[in-house]
């Protein structure tokens, strides 16, 4: 790399470091969103994936750089007494240190050779730690949520070379519903692995295939702006217009929730 960052720096995950981080991101979304919302299905699909005995592979699509954070709010839920990693770019981590402690490990994404060293890095850690969880995007990049799925190799080569995981996609959307704040919606599946299990081009077909799919379905859900299609995790309280017009239809009796008048316009 030309800043002399060597392919991989390991991570140092910090067990002390991730519980006081993890109060702290709790407490962020609650302040800079009106609410996390898990598609109906998915709570399911995260405790049989915390129960499995194995190590994790999540893999979330990539639009923002929220999307690592909403990785981690995951990991905190469902995963917390499972070790994690996730790759970043190196020369980042270099800025951010403080995400190593988190188990984020550095690479170099245009490498010819950086796959080698992140397949025996996910490998030697897998050993270590067989419950772990590794969790990535792998676009690579970020990616308008409107252009189809288009993943590097890297997971698929993971997968293939460890049919002992088991590989959950994470489709992650961002809205605007009935709150000045903004929303966030997840829907997760669990992909199955190809007829050959120890292919990586048909894990690559398989991921890609699953990850557009899953992608598409949440879009539909976000677009009804149905909130029982969802579950929310945090907030999901009545939406405001505006504070001060909201306490006026409260004194007057009316509705301050467009997301009330959703539901009582569904059950006529």
């Amino acid at each position: 790399m030309a800043d002399g960052v060597s392919e991989l720096v390991p991570g140092d995950e910090r067990a002390w470091f991730r519980k006081g981080f993890s109060r702290w991101l709790r407490g962020h979304f609650a302040k800079r969103f009106h609410a996390v919302r898990l598609a109906s299905g998915t709570r399911a699909i995260f405790e049989a994936a915390a129960a499995h005995q194995g190590p994790i592979v999540v893999l979330c699509n990539h639009q923002s750089w929220w999307d690592p954070l909403v990785g981690f709010l995951a990991h905190d839920r469902w995963f917390a007494d499972r070790p994690s990693m996730s790759p970043m770019d190196a020369t980042q981590l270099a800025k951010f240190r403080f995400f190593s402690k988190l188990g984020v490990f550095g690479v170099d994404p245009d490498a010819a050779t950086g796959l080698r060293p992140f397949v025996r890095y996910v490998g030697e850690r897998f050993a270590a730690a067989p419950r772990a969880v590794l969790m990535m995007t792998p676009q690579g990049e970020f990616v308008d949520p409107r252009r189809p799925v288009a993943i590097r190799p890297g997971a698929a080569m993971v997968a293939a070379r460890h049919p002992e995981a088991q590989v959950l996609l994470v489709a992650i959307e961002y809205a605007f519903w009935t709150d000045q704040r903004p929303e966030v919606f997840m829907r997760a599946v669990r992909v199955a692995a190809p007829a050959v299990a120890d292919d990586v081009r048909a894990w690559q077909e398989a991921i890609e295939s699953a990850m557009n799919a899953n992608a598409s379905a949440l879009a539909l859900l976000v677009q009804g702006r149905d909130p029982a299609a969802f579950e929310a995790i945090s907030g999901g309280g009545a939406g405001q217009i505006h504070p001060v017009y909201d306490a006026f239809l409260r004194l007057t009796g009316r509705r301050t929730s467009i997301e009330t008048a959703h539901r009582a316009k569904g059950a006529q």
